[in-house]
């Protein structure tokens, strides 16, 4: 077969033969096989990797659905806090931290619900970067729930 690809190779470029290039120009192999494919677009056939990348996405929501249900949780804690008849100075810390960036970035250093929270969040960002640029066609997503985040 690499004598096949060389020559076909070879045929399309033209200017190879006048220069006298020989067909061991590139090493036998992928290197070779790429340089053929990339001499013509119409060769350029690459798996898709379907239920790979099905199973892939089935992961990734799945791992974005129980970062979900955690979140909720800590936020219930914090909410308990709130309505909770404890100190003044936990519910000024969890309001804070609830409404000012820079005062849950200082909590999470020292408190370890807003740490894990903080944790999460920054899990959730990668995750989601990596959900929304996966190659399904926007047309094919669904929602499954009721749930407005859905």
């Amino acid at each position: 077969m690499s004598v096949e690809l060389s020559e076909l190779r070879l045929s399309r470029r033209g200017n190879d033969l006048e220069a006298g290039v020989g067909p061991d120009e590139f090493v036998e192999g992928y290197v070779d096989f790429a340089e053929f494919i990339a001499s013509d677009n119409q060769l350029s056939i690459y798996r898709r990797f379907s239920s790979l990348g099905a199973r892939n996405l089935l992961y990734l929501q799945a791992e974005l659905q129980l970062l979900q249900f955690e979140l909720q949780t800590l936020d219930q804690a914090d909410q308990a806090v709130l309505t909770g008849s404890g100190g003044g100075e936990e519910k000024k810390a969890v309001e804070d931290a609830a409404k000012v960036w820079e005062c849950f970035k200082q909590q999470a250093k020292h408190n370890p619900r807003q740490a894990e929270k903080m944790r999460m969040i920054l899990k959730l960002r990668g995750l989601m970067d990596e959900y929304r640029t996966h190659p399904v066609p926007p047309a094919k997503q669904i929602s499954v729930s009721q749930d407005k985040d859905d």
